[in-house]
């Protein structure tokens, strides 16, 4: 079948993507306008509260506007700013559901699946936010932070981590931060944990991923001259040693892996440069799942992906469950949505210093556990 006929597998919708940022701001209600499985995905996915109309077929023949008013004249019981989410049925039917609140009554977020992929929806909930700059907010935003991430708690915690060690105030948080906060402004300056999710808000100094961190903190420290950025340097450096010893320990016994990687494009090439500096790997397979990536292929077709990991041979594939079984004579390390392998309840980082060296450790359990049960086979 050809691809423009293919319905994505491996990446969730706008409408998700759209969701993913609303919901992560407290003290805004989201509602989700369309079907209960329109609802129950994002529910599922993100585990936060969100609302929903639940459309039924006689509404959507009949019209849903009565329906929508009728759920947020309940939801606004709760003194909170409420955002609706458009999803594919009603934005096809092409009722004027956003003039349906002239008095500001709600936030209209028209991010319907059929707009694209996640970071589409991403970029419209921005959007639609409106978020303002505030040059009297002295501090940086931490962008990149999605509910979708594996790692969103992680990274947010190293993040706020590393830039309270420097001295340097946290302003907002996108996207999980109070709607409170978000309405009195932004700060001038931003730093990502996962580039792939982007606000947009604010001039970017750099990713904190671990081999973009230290050019972030030279930008830091023309921004903020007053910042102490030696403790941050010094504990990079410390780091770095320690992933050199711990990889070239694996490399005195095994080959180098050859690796697979399956991501967003921020998580896949922070992947790739990893393993080829601290195991001198091979990674023929490096595929994006966003569309708007710049430096590597999007590939969203799970049978394109499966033919391209079998014909490489991986040791190890660095992605989601769906490469993990579509291709299971390689160890495995989820990086990226959805990973059924494991039970992940802590906060995990996989951006800044912790987070390289969880990668690593990450990488060497994987490896190991699979050669031990090569090992074991009679």
């Amino acid at each position: 079948m050809d691809d423009k006929f293919c319905i994505n597998p491996v990446w969730p919708c706008a409408m998700t993507g759209a969701c993913s940022i609303l919901a992560g701001f407290s003290g805004l209600c989201v509602i989700i306008h369309g079907s209960s499985g329109c609802y129950y995905y994002p529910r599922s996915l993100l585990k936060v509260p969100l609302f929903s109309t639940y459309l039924l077929e006689s509404e959507i023949v009949f019209g849903t506007v009565n329906r929508l008013k009728e759920v947020v004249t309940e939801v606004s019981k709760t003194n909170k700013p409420i955002a609706i989410l458009n999803t594919c049925i009603p934005a096809l039917t092409g009722e004027d559901l956003a003039g349906a609140f002239p008095d500001g009554a709600a936030i209209f977020v028209d991010a319907p699946g059929f707009a694209g992929n996640v970071e589409e929806g991403v970029k419209i909930a921005y959007e639609s936010l409106a978020i303002e700059t505030n040059e009297m907010r002295d501090g940086v935003n931490i962008d990149g932070v999605s509910l979708l991430d594996l790692f969103w708690r992680g990274n947010l915690h190293e993040a706020e981590r590393l830039l309270s060690t420097m001295g340097i105030p946290v302003v907002v948080r996108f996207a999980k931060d109070t709607y409170e906060n978000l309405r009195k402004g932004a700060a001038l300056h931003t730093i990502s944990v996962n580039p792939s999710y982007t606000s947009g808000i604010g001039s970017m100094l750099g990713s904190f991923l671990f081999p973009d961190l230290k050019e972030t903190i030279e930008n830091l420290a023309i921004t903020f001259p007053d910042a102490d950025m030696d403790p941050v340097l010094d504990e990079w450096e410390r780091a770095d040693e320690l992933m050199f010893y711990y990889s070239d320990k694996y490399l005195r016994k095994y080959e180098p892996p050859i690796v697979a990687v399956c991501s967003q494009e921020s998580y896949a090439i922070f992947a790739q440069k990893i393993m080829e500096r601290y195991f001198g790997s091979d990674v023929p397979v490096v595929l994006a799942r966003n569309r708007n990536a710049k430096t590597i292929p999007c590939v969203t077709n799970l049978q394109e992906i499966t033919g391209k990991i079998a014909a490489c041979k991986p040791d190890l594939i660095l992605g989601s469950t769906f490469e993990a079984n579509a291709y299971p004579n390689a160890a495995f390390l989820g990086i990226t949505p959805p990973d059924r392998s494991r039970v992940s309840i802590s906060a995990r980082p996989i951006t800044g210093i912790e987070g390289g060296i969880s990668f690593i450790e990450g990488v060497l359990n994987s490896l190991m556990d699979m050669t031990g049960r090569r090992e074991r086979r009679p």
